[in-house]
């Protein structure tokens, strides 16, 4: 079954990035306008196309904190992250040297500190030591009433970000009534661009 596109990748990135409606971090309507603007399997068109939708949607989120409208700044915010990672998605000749690869990430990443700000029980940020330096990572607790309960750990694959890691699993489980601890492990996210660190074979 392919997904607004006969190009298996797009048309999985695509459903990747629409999934997260159900968790807050897409709107359908979004998804679709923003594809129908990108030619299939253009990697350079699908970048600018969902960078300036995940830039519009920052905007209204940031309108929306500035007007304190705590939840619909939330909402915003977290769309923008999840469209700004997936604007970065198919830059990977050399991210490294990537100047547009970086500012994208970086903006993800910002976005989504912004957004858990704001949920009903915030996020808590987190360096877990590793090595010798440390890996990123978040503490979302199902409420704040303190009660101890049973905690997820999780980090995503190959190509997952932290941020991403709320949309994939974290939300459904703090509504379930687990406390997470998601992760960049080594090679991931944040962790390869802006540490150097890579995956290991164990």
């Amino acid at each position: 079954m392919r997904f607004l596109y006969d190009n298996e990748s797009s048309s999985f990135e695509a459903l990747r990035a629409a999934g997260y409606a159900t968790y807050g971090g897409a709107d359908l309507g979004e998804v679709l306008v923003t594809c129908r603007q990108i030619p299939e399997a253009d990697e350079e068109a699908w970048s600018v196309r969902w960078a300036a939708t995940a830039a519009r949607i920052e905007r209204i989120g940031r309108d929306a904190l500035s007007a304190g409208h705590r939840v619909s700044a939330r909402e915003a915010l977290l769309r923008a992250s999840n469209y700004y990672r997936t604007a970065d998605f198919y830059r990977r000749e050399n991210p490294a040297a990537d100047a547009e690869s970086a500012r994208l990430a970086k903006a993800s990443q910002q976005t989504f500190a912004d957004a858990a700000a704001l949920l009903d029980t915030p996020a808590r940020a987190l360096r877990i030591p590793y090595e010798d330096t440390t890996l990123p990572g978040y503490l979302f607790l199902a409420d704040a009433s303190g009660t101890p309960r049973p905690t997820v750990l999780f980090h995503g694959g190959y190509d997952s970000t932290l941020e991403e890691d709320y949309l994939a699993m974290a939300a459904g489980a703090l509504r379930r009534g687990y406390n997470v601890i998601a992760f960049d492990g080594p090679g991931q996210g944040s962790t390869v661009r802006e540490q150097g660190l890579h995956f290991r074979p164990d």
